[in-house]
C-alpha cells in the first residue's frame, strides 16, 4: 500500500527519532521493520485525509506491507520510503498556514473573547508554522462549533493539502 509518511528534517521520525534510509537515485529507501501496535509501535503513516493531524517539515510517499488501519493513521509491520512530496515545501506550508489563519479569523470574528486564538494562528503563519496554525483554526473551530467543527475544520486542511500537493490518489 502506497500512503504518506510524515518526518522532520532529514528522514527524522518525530516521536522515535529513527534516522529512515532515504531512497537513492530511482530506489526506494531500505525497509524498515517493526511489530504493529496501534500506538507503540510498527511504522506509523497517513492517508492524506489525516494529513493535517500529523503534519511535519517533511511528506514522503511511503510504501507499507501488513497494514492495519486506525482512525487517523495506518500502522504497518514494515514500509520503505519512496520519494518525498516536492510540493510539500516552505511556500505551499506558508499558504497552508495563511489560509488557516485566515478561516480562524473568520471564525473569530465578532468574538472578542476568541480574538486571541486567531492572533496566535496569524503569527503562526507569519512565521511559517503551518502545522500549528492548522490546530489553532481547528481549535478555534472546536470553541465555536464543537466537535464536530473541529473534524470539519481538519477535513478543510486536508482537502486543501491533498489538492495543493496533488494526492487525491492517496486520499
Amino acid at each position: 500500500m502506497i500512503a504518506l509518511k510524515c518526518l522532520l528534517a532529514g528522514g527524522i521520525a518525530p516521536f522515535s527519532r529513527l534516522a529512515w534510509p532515504l531512497p537513492g537515485k530511482g530506489e526506494p529507501g531500505a525497509w524498515v521493520e517493526a511489530e504493529p501496535d496501534r500506538c507503540a509501535s510498527g511504522v506509523h503513516a497517513c492517508l492524506a485525509r489525516s494529513l493535517p493531524y500529523w503534519l511535519t517539515s517533511e511528506v514522503w510517499t511511503i510504501e507499507l506491507d501488513g497494514v492495519e488501519h486506525g482512525e487517523r493513521k495506518l500502522v504497518a509491520r514494515r514500509g520503505r520510503l519512496l520519494q518525498p512530496v516536492e510540493a510539500w515545501n516552505g511556500e505551499t506550508e506558508s499558504d497552508f498556514a495563511l489560509d488557516c489563519a485566515a478561516r480562524a479569523a473568520a471564525l473569530a470574528a465578532g468574538a472578542d473573547s476568541l480574538a486571541a486564538y486567531a492572533e496566535d494562528a496569524r503569527a503562526c503563519a507569519a512565521a511559517g508554522r503551518g502545522p500549528v496554525s492548522g490546530f489553532i483554526a481547528a481549535r478555534l473551530a472546536e470553541l465555536v462549533g464543537g466537535t464536530g467543527a473541529y473534524e470539519a475544520e481538519r477535513t478543510a486542511q486536508a482537502r486543501w493539502l491533498a489538492e495543493r500537493l496533488e494526492l487525491r490518489t492517496l486520499y
